[in-house]
């Protein structure tokens, strides 16, 4: 079994609960996976610096989905060492978007008041997943309402005012696995081939009939793709 180590890290309000099929199935090739959870980090810094910790200082194998996607950049701007492989789920590596910011405001203002649930429930969900499917759906929120308003407002603000990241990313020299949806609305495939594009030492693979939360909707796709990933030694 291989000794490298696995850590995955999550997007926006979500736990290891969303994970659970990739684990089991990776778990046949590595018995050290762990599941970074961001809770209070107000930064991409601070939630680099809890990968940091949790890679004990040794190189590992980083899946990131969504916004864990955007923190394995952040970290490779400071300590590409531990960087065995990369696996980019559902994610980007453009710059915050100035328009973002106002409706940003009015989410963090919105769950305050006391409608988290409904934030995330009619805000964000329609555009999470391809097909309705009440599993993943019920999966989505209960993950956000364990994790709770401040977690979001504090992960909301560290996503707030980030700068394009692909010359990090051009610099890292590992096997990329890029992961998307067709029917991604919030990481769409265009830049996902973008991404792919750019990187000299990359894969792609655009699931179809699959949006932002590929992990649940294309369970075993993204599950083999992941450990093809993580037992190739070179692309």
């Amino acid at each position: 079994m291989s000794q490298l180590p696995i850590l995955i890290l999550p997007g926006t309000l979500c736990t290891g609960a969303m994970f659970t099929h990739q684990v089991n199935h990776l778990a046949a090739l590595c018995d050290n996976i762990k599941v970074v959870q961001f809770t209070t980090e107000k930064t991409l810094v601070e939630m680099a610096e809890k990968v940091i910790v949790a890679a004990n200082n040794k190189p590992c194998a980083l899946i990131g989905f969504s916004m864990g996607g955007i923190v394995a950049i952040a970290l490779a701007k400071t300590r590409p060492d531990l960087i065995a492989k990369l696996a980019l789920v559902n994610s980007n590596c453009h710059g915050d978007l100035p328009e973002r910011k106002a409706p940003r405001a009015a989410q963090i203002k919105q769950a305050r008041s006391g409608a988290f649930t409904d934030l995330i429930t009619k805000t964000f969900l329609p555009n999470y997943l391809y097909t309705t499917n009440s599993q993943h759906e019920k999966t989505i929120v209960d993950m956000a309402e364990t994790l709770g308003a401040h977690c979001f407002e504090a992960q909301a603000l560290a996503l707030e005012g980030r700068d394009d990241s692909l010359s990090t990313l051009e610099k890292l020299d590992v096997e990329v696995l890029i992961i998307g949806g067709m029917q991604d609305k919030i990481c769409p495939a265009q830049h996902q081939k973008m991404m792919h594009e750019a990187l000299k030492h990359s894969e792609i693979a655009l699931l179809e009939e699959c949006g932002h939360f590929s992990p649940l909707e294309q369970a075993e796709q993204v599950s083999a793709l992941l450990a093809k990933w993580y037992s190739s030694h070179s692309l």
